[in-house]
């Protein structure tokens, strides 16, 4: 899709890696939003706040690197009262103070303006705003993507095996082995993916991930593995409070189970502790609390979680 749409495999990797690029995907790469909105004027059928959120949820052609344009950019809509029915679409507002007028993006795939509103006979619209750059997403912002997903990857050799032996559980009628073949086909393949040998976890994965026209697909990728690396290091950098007989914590504001999964799955399965939690505290005020027990340091605890989940990154960002 012109690179628009990615869809790759991540063996060997722990399921929170893979969530955690997922989250960053969907919440927290920088955006170039609208906002400031001003309704000067608005005698249509839409109220001021239903107007306003359809402003802020247009998207826009501008990228966070391109400081000049979100400071000095002003959007305006206006027309006066006229005897026909208008339509507005995004062509129909007028773009000045920045270096470029393709602000607000066309349709991804078809190169049309966008549809904003209908103006019935006589009805007016006078509206300004400006842009703004939003760190992590709310319900005024949207995200870059408009997919971020993945699935347990499907083992053909396991899947060949479990098929055989599903369908030789059916004995020897051949109605029955026919309809134990469909039944595998259509529902309990889904549970031949690959496995860890050690833990029995998935360790394969098909992730996907589609942009809606700002940033191509590769890039935000690449920038999600850019966004989990500095995580990484802040968590490892974190002080660590000692409690007492090898039990340890470790608290971090505004993070939640983005970077927490991953801390437990990786201090797990590296046999760095003996037992790990994570809580997120309140989801609207979100606060890390990782806690473990552990006989070795502490420090070499979380050496141990950074020299892991930074080889996880950089292996992403050298493949891309």
């Amino acid at each position: 899709m012109n690179d628009y749409r990615l869809e790759c495999q991540m063996k060997d990797v722990p399921i929170g890696f893979v969530n955690a690029l997922r989250r960053i995907l969907l919440h927290e790469i920088p955006v170039v939003h609208i906002t400031h909105v001003d309704i000067v004027e608005n005698n249509t059928n839409l109220t001021n706040e239903m107007l306003r959120h359809r402003m802020e949820q247009l998207p826009v052609n501008v990228t966070p690197e391109e400081k000049a344009m979100i400071r000095d950019t002003t959007i305006e809509l206006r027309y006066l009262p006229a005897p026909e029915a208008r339509e507005i679409t995004t062509d129909d507002f007028g773009i000045s103070g920045g270096e470029r007028k393709d602000v607000l993006l066309k349709d991804r795939d078809l190169g049309t303006p966008l549809f904003f509103m209908n103006l019935n006979p006589n009805q007016s619209i006078h509206i300004k705003a400006r842009l703004g750059l939003a760190f992590r997403m709310d319900q005024f912002s949207i995200p870059h993507v408009s997919v971020s997903t993945f699935m347990n990857h499907i083992d053909e050799t396991v899947m060949k095996l479990d098929r055989d032996t599903y369908i030789a559980e059916a004995g020897d009628d051949k109605v029955a082995q026919q309809e134990a073949a469909k039944q595998f086909d259509n529902f309990y393949y889904q549970r031949s993916y690959s496995r860890d040998e050690k833990t029995g976890r998935p360790n394969w994965f098909d992730f996907t991930v589609e942009s809606i026209g700002v940033l191509k697909a590769k890039p935000l990728l690449q920038r999600a593995a850019s966004i989990l690396r500095i995580k990484v290091q802040e968590f490892a950098n974190a002080p660590v409070e000692s409690e007492n007989d090898g039990w340890y914590y470790v608290e971090m504001e505004e993070e939640s189970f983005t970077i927490g999964q991953l801390v437990q799955e990786i201090l797990y399965h590296e046999d760095l502790v003996d037992y790990v939690s994570r809580d997120i505290g309140h989801p609207l005020q979100p606060k890390l609390t990782v806690r473990f027990h552990s006989k070795t340091n502490e420090k070499d605890v979380m050496e141990g979680f950074r020299k892991k989940a930074l080889a996880l990154c950089e292996n992403v960002l050298t493949t891309l």
